[in-house]
């Protein structure tokens, strides 16, 4: 992916490497949503890479840690700016969007096969397609086999449970399929949103 240019840079140019890339996704909780229904949460953040001239190359000096602001974006590109020996600054926005979708057990990839790769939007890459389970005490990041196995033991509980005079198991477990996607684009100072601040 090509950077945006932030200041005057040589004409010359090699292509920057990309030396670092962000860690892991981290487990993400679910909340309570009614049946039937598809969740979409958006995640912005930013990061600044910073370039420097070696000879007639131009070199990778550092990429920020994702940054949660805007404002600390732009501080980010301020700071750069003050250093004497920095070519080019380019600002990335990052996009991670995060897609619940309430399902049923028939809705999982066939078992014993493995599991489709799920196409990415344009511009998108999946990072991720997990499976949760609602209403139990092991829950977390799940593989289709895992809802499966965890779908197994819960049906002597309720066939125990619709018994008269039986103690109600975990009846009401929801289960969703989860499908991270990622987004990177270059972007300018110009662009990044402006919050007001209260005065």
């Amino acid at each position: 992916m090509s950077a945006v240019t932030l200041t005057p840079a040589s004409s010359a140019a090699a292509e920057p490497r990309r030396t670092r890339r962000w860690s892991p996704i981290a487990p993400i909780s679910t909340q309570e949503v009614p049946e039937d229904s598809l969740r979409l949460e958006r995640q912005v953040t930013w990061s600044v890479s910073v370039y420097r001239r070696s000879d007639d190359a131009e070199v990778h000096e550092y990429t920020s840690h994702r940054l949660a602001s805007p404002a600390l974006a732009r501080e980010h590109v301020t700071l750069a700016r003050e250093r004497p020996w920095v070519s080019r600054i380019a600002l990335t926005e990052h996009i991670r969007e995060v897609t619940r979708r309430t399902i049923a057990e028939r809705d999982l990839p066939v078992e014993g096969l493995p599991e489709p790769v799920p196409s990415a939007p344009p511009g998108g890459r999946v990072a991720a397609r997990f499976y949760e389970i609602e209403g139990l005490q092991a829950h977390g990041l799940l593989s289709a086999d895992d809802v499966r196995c965890h779908l197994g033991r819960l049906r002597p509980q309720r066939a125990d449970a619709a018994q008269p005079g039986r103690n109600p198991g975990p009846a009401g477990t929801t289960l969703r399929e989860t499908t991270v996607v990622d987004f990177s684009r270059p972007t300018t100072e110009d662009e990044l949103p402006h919050i007001p601040t209260d005065a």
